[in-house]
C-alpha cells in the first residue's frame, strides 16, 4: 500500500511538474515573442528616426542653398567675399545695401542660420570659380576661408545642396552642412532593446555617415564592426547578426549584433519565467508531498494494524488522532469494524466449544437409553407392587427427565419446557418435602408457542445452585406466563438469596456480553440469553432484578411473530 501511495504521489508530482513545464515554456515563448517584437519595434524605431533625421537635415540644407540663389545678387555678394579682403567687402556690402535696400553681409548670414539652428556643427561653401572653401563651426559662427585641400573643407557625413542658377541652370557651388548627432544618439540611447546593439549610416560611397554603440557593446567590439564596414565584411562576420535597410536616398542603414549575446538576451527574458516555474515547481510539489506525508504515516499505520489483526493479535487498534480528519473517522470505523470482528470471532469460538460439549453429550448419551429407561420402568412397577406410590412417582418423573435429555430436538414448545421444568422442580421438592414450595401457571393462549429447548431449565437450575437455602422452610419458586397481543411475557421469581446493585449490574452485563468467556460466572444463564436472542432476534429481551431484601426476578419477553395476529384476534 505504501509504494502504492508512494506512486499515486510520484504520479501527482509528474502530472504537475508537466503543468508546469508547459506552462512555463508558455510563458517563456510569449517572452521571446514580445522580445523579438520590442526588437522589431526598436529597428522600425530606428530605421524611421535615421531617414526623419536625414530627410530634414537635407530639407535644411536645400532651404539654404536655395534662399542663396533666389536673388542673383547674393552669388555675386559671396563671390566678392571669395576674392577680396574683409574689409573691402565690408565696403562692398554698404555700397550694395545703399543702392539695393537690402542689406546682405555672408558673415552675419552665416552666424544667425547657425544661431538657428544649435544642431548644426559646421558649414561649408564651395563656389564654382574659387579655389578656398568657406567655412563656419559653432565655435567661429563668421567663418572663414581655408585652402580647398584643409581637413576642414573635406566631411564626409556632412548633407550637400547644389547652389543652382536660376538662369544657366548649373550648379554655382555647393552648401555643405554637418548636423551635430548628440540628440539623435540620446533618443536611441534610451532604447534598452538596442543597448547591446551598433547602428551604422553609410552613404552610396559607403562613406560613414553616422554610427551609434549600445551602452552593452564593448570597445573591442566596435572596431570590429567599423573595420568591417569600411572593408564591407559585415556579412563575413559569422558572429554576428546584421540588418540591413537601404533608404531611398542610397544610403545604408546597419543594425548589428553579436550572436552570443543576442542569444544571451533572449535566455535572461525567459529566465524569470523559467525561475518562476522552478520555484512554483518546488513550492507545489513540496507542498504535495508535506501535506501528504501525514496522510501517508496514518494509512501505513492502519495497515500494519490490519495486517497484524489478520495474523492472529485481535486487540491490535488503530491509535486515533487527535485531529479532526476524515483519517480520524476511517480509524475510528476501521477499530469498530474489528471490534465487531473479535465479538464474531469469539461467538464462533464459543459455538464451537458448546458444539463439542453437544458432542461429548451425544457420545455419553448413546448409552442405550431404552435400557435406561426400561430399567427405570422396571423399578418403578416394583415400587408399585411393593405400595410405594410416592418413590414409583419419583421414578417416573425421573425417567421423564432423562427421555426429554436424550430428545436432541432443537426446539419445543413452552409448555413442554415448563412440564419439564416442573418434573426438575418435584425431584428437589421430594428431597426436601418441607423446605420447598413451587407455582407454575401458564396462560393456555401462549402453551403452544415454540422457542429453544432447555431455555428454562438453567434458569431454575440457577436458582437451586445459588438462591435456595435449605436451612429454611420457607423456599419459594414462581413461574408464570402470559400473553400480551403479540408479546409473550414469562416471569421466573423466588424467594431467596438477593443480589446487590452491583452484583445485578455484572451479571445482566455478563450474560449480554458474548466476550470475555474466561471471566463470566454464569455460564447458563448467558446460554439462556445468547440462544433466545439468536432465535427471536431484536424483539427479546431478558433481565434480572432485585429489591436487595428478598429474592431475585427473571423476567423474559419476546415477540410471537407466528401466532401474534391471531392470539390479538382471540383477545378481542
Amino acid at each position: 500500500m505504501k509504494s502504492s501511495f508512494i506512486r499515486l504521489i510520484n504520479l501527482y508530482t509528474a502530472v504537475l511538474t508537466i503543468t508546469v513545464i508547459v506552462a512555463t515554456a508558455l510563458f517563456a515563448w510569449s517572452s521571446v515573442r514580445n522580445y523579438n517584437s520590442e526588437l522589431s519595434q526598436a529597428e522600425t524605431t530606428v530605421i524611421t528616426q535615421l531617414s526623419e533625421s536625414i530627410a530634414q537635415n537635407q530639407q535644411v540644407a536645400t532651404q539654404f542653398a536655395t534662399q542663396l540663389v533666389d536673388n542673383p545678387d547674393t552669388i555675386q555678394n559671396i563671390n566678392k567675399y571669395f576674392s577680396t579682403s574683409l574689409t573691402k567687402y565690408s565696403d562692398y556690402a554698404t555700397d550694395a545695401t545703399i543702392a539695393s535696400g537690402k542689406y546682405f553681409f555672408w558673415p552675419n548670414e552665416v552666424r544667425t542660420f547657425l544661431m538657428q539652428h544649435e544642431n548644426i556643427n559646421k558649414l561649408t561653401l564651395r563656389l564654382a570659380d574659387q579655389k578656398q572653401v568657406f567655412v563656419a563651426t559653432q565655435d567661429n559662427p563668421g567663418g572663414k576661408l581655408v585652402s580647398s585641400k584643409s581637413k576642414l573643407a573635406h566631411d564626409p557625413l556632412a548633407v550637400t545642396a547644389p547652389l543652382i542658377n536660376q538662369y544657366t541652370l548649373e550648379a554655382d557651388g555647393v552648401v555643405g552642412i554637418m548636423f551635430s548627432q548628440r540628440e539623435l544618439k540620446k533618443r536611441f540611447a534610451q532604447l534598452t532593446t538596442i543597448r547591446p546593439m551598433q547602428i551604422l549610416m553609410r552613404t552610396d560611397q559607403n562613406e560613414p555617415a553616422f554610427y551609434f554603440a549600445g551602452e552593452h557593446v564593448p570597445v573591442s567590439e566596435q572596431r570590429i564592426i567599423k573595420k568591417a564596414a569600411n572593408q564591407k565584411r559585415l556579412d563575413d562576420l559569422h558572429a554576428y547578426q546584421v540588418i540591413k535597410k537601404v533608404l531611398p536616398a542610397g544610403s545604408t542603414i546597419l543594425m548589428v549584433v553579436n550572436r552570443a549575446k543576442f542569444f544571451q538576451l533572449t535566455f535572461l527574458q525567459i529566465l524569470p519565467s523559467m525561475l518562476f516555474g522552478l520555484i512554483l515547481l518546488l513550492l507545489l510539489s513540496g507542498g504535495l508531498r508535506l501535506t501528504f506525508r501525514h496522510y501517508q504515516k496514518q494509512l501505513g499505520t492502519i495497515v500494519d494494524t490490519v495486517a497484524t489483526f489478520s495474523k492472529g493479535n485481535l486487540d491490535a487498534r488503530v491509535a486515533i488522532i487527535p485531529q479532526n480528519t476524515d483519517l480520524q473517522v476511517l480509524a475510528v470505523g476501521i477499530n469498530n469494524m474489528l471490534d465487531e470482528i473479535h465479538n464474531h470471532v469469539y461467538t464462533i469460538y464459543q459455538l464451537k466449544i458448546a458444539n463439542q460439549s453437544a458432542n461429548i453429550r451425544a457420545l455419553q448419551a448413546q448409552i442405550n437409553p431404552h435400557f435406561l429407561s426400561n430399567t427405570l420402568e422396571y423399578i418403578r412397577m416394583a415400587a408399585i407392587d411393593a405400595n410405594q406410590p410416592e418413590l414409583a412417582n419419583v421414578v417416573y418423573n425421573f425417567a421423564a427427565l432423562l427421555r426429554n435429555n436424550t430428545d436432541f430436538s432443537p426446539q419445543s414448545t413452552l409448555k413442554d419446557e415448563l412440564s419439564f421444568v416442573e418434573k426438575y422442580v418435584f425431584l428437589y421438592q421430594v428431597r426436601f418435602p418441607d423446605r420447598l414450595a413451587y407455582q407454575i401457571k401458564t396462560d393456555p393462549s401462549v402453551a403452544s408457542v415454540r422457542l429453544p429447548k432447555f431455555t428454562l431449565q438453567p434458569i431454575v437450575e440457577n436458582y437451586f445452585v445459588h438462591g435456595v437455602d435449605f436451612r429454611h422452610t420457607d423456599n419459594a419458586l414462581s413461574i408464570k406466563s402470559w400473553r400480551d397481543g403479540a408479546q409473550i411475557n414469562i416471569l421466573v421469581k423466588n424467594n431467596g438469596r438477593p443480589l446487590t446493585l452491583e452484583q445485578l449490574q455484572k451479571i445482566n452485563s455478563e450474560m449480554r456480553d458474548p466476550n470475555n468467556v474466561e471471566e463470566r460466572t454464569s455460564i447458563g444463564l448467558q446460554n439462556v440469553y445468547l440462544r433466545m436472542k439468536d432465535y427471536f432476534g431484536d424483539s427479546f429481551d431478558m433481565s434480572i432484578d432485585s429489591d436487595g431484601k428478598q429474592g431475585v426476578e427473571l423476567r423474559i419477553c419476546f415477540k410471537d411473530e407466528v401466532n401474534g395476529e391471531d392470539a390479538e384476534s382471540h383477545d378481542r
